[in-house]
């Protein structure tokens, strides 16, 4: 795959404007009649609607304007935006200002809107560990210098993302951050301790909580439990099964009429699955590929280390966040209570995901200016590196 700039760019765009219009079409058909019978909000079957076209809009303006931010900014701020992202994490305990819905505490309220922070600490992670290989060097026998840093802040992270709580997010930043350090070419031996350590650590945390145990048995035997833990996990299936190859068409699907919960936000790709079939289940898993695809051949022209795994590293991130949600739909992972991107309802997942689109197209726009100053410059991945050589995914 010999792709430039624009057309890297353009593929971005491209996969980025489908599954956000998508996902606003989606959002419509999964609760226009749920809206619509709910006098709090009006009796408006288009209200979820209007609100995800306005983050939509939000998320396009903010990633336009991230284009034109050199992605040194945020190496140069690293320290500053890491603390404020914990500083906001912390906020969430704040009474009248943290949001509780549904046991957990993920959110500031804002009167006219919610934030997730840990929605932004995901991304501030993966740019703080491509700060410290950036600093430390790729080299192996460097990896513990960047290890631990990266290691302890992501632990204390994960820790305060567990207490809301949000094991999800705390998995999917776990996953995000051992990747790459992986990739970057730290040792194997040490990142398979910690990978078995995490494990053992998620076991304990589902062990500990019933309603994580009872989530983990409806899923070994979710038809044993169909009206009970089993509720969420049968019901999406029965999704899948209506949909079959080309689906019900877009809006007559039945699963989002009061039979599956939380269908506009966890269980969005329930809904595809149903009304656009296994045509529409593929498209959406070839544009997430493609994506991920495109940005790890950006990290590739990048202009230097930080740039090479802050892309890798968002890349990877809203990969791992993808595939998990999906696999949760089709009842390959346990119910964990994660948005799939581009696609769920929710300003700060939409605003923010589409921002590091801008991102990753500015290390893309600064990466050719580099090699138009600098002809012997390829943007090749360091020696170091478990990816090597010039061609693409």
């Amino acid at each position: 795959m010999n792709l430039g700039k624009r057309h890297e760019n353009l593929i971005l765009f491209f996969c980025t404007l489908i599954l956000s219009v998508l996902g606003a079409v989606m959002v419509f058909s999964a609760t226009s009649v749920s809206a619509g019978a709910n006098a709090k909000l009006g009796n408006d079957t288009a209200y979820f609607f209007k609100r995800q076209v306005l983050f939509l809009v939000m998320g396009a303006s903010l990633a336009v304007l991230l284009t034109r931010v050199d992605y040194d900014f945020y190496r140069r701020r690293i320290w500053y935006i890491l603390a404020a992202t914990f500083c906001l994490l912390l906020l969430v305990f704040v009474p009248r200002i943290g949001h509780t819905a549904n046991g957990a505490a993920r959110w500031i309220n804002f009167r006219l809107f919610t934030f997730q922070p840990s929605e932004l600490a995901k991304f501030v992670l993966i740019a703080f560990a491509a700060y410290a290989i950036d600093r430390k060097g790729e080299k192996p026998r460097e990896g513990l210098k960047v290890f631990l840093p990266v290691l302890s802040v992501t632990g204390i992270f994960i820790a305060v993302i567990l207490k809301e709580p949000d094991f999800g997010m705390a998995v999917v930043i776990g996953a995000s951050c051992l990747a790459i350090l992986f990739i970057a070419g730290f040792p194997w031996k040490i990142l398979a301790g910690l990978l078995g350590a995490g494990l053992a650590g998620v076991a304990l945390l589902i062990a500990a909580k019933p309603y994580r145990m009872a989530r983990l048995q409806a899923f070994l035997d979710p038809f044993s439990q169909a009206q009970a833990a089993g509720y969420q996990v049968v019901q999406s299936l029965i999704a899948f099964s209506n949909g079959g190859f080309l689906g019900t068409v877009i809006g007559a699907g039945r699963q989002k009429l009061f039979y599956l919960p939380e269908i506009h936000t966890d269980y969005i790709f329930s809904v595809i699955g149903e009304e656009l079939g296994f045509a529409g289940v593929v498209a959406v898993g070839a544009c997430f590929l493609t994506m991920v695809c495109v940005g790890y051949r950006i990290a590739r022209r990048a202009r230097d280390p930080f740039g090479r795994y802050l892309a890798i590293g968002l890349s990877s991130v809203i990969g791992i966040q993808a595939l998990m949600n999906m696999m949760v739909g089709l009842k390959m992972l346990p119910p964990k209570g994660m948005v799939l991107p581009f696609l769920s309802y929710g300003g700060s997942s939409l605003v923010l995901h589409l921002a590091v689109m801008g991102v990753l197209i500015n290390i893309s726009m600064k990466g050719a200016e580099a090699f138009v100053a600098d002809s012997d410059h390829r943007g090749r991945w360091n020696r170091r590196s478990r990816f090597s050589g010039d061609s693409a995914c």
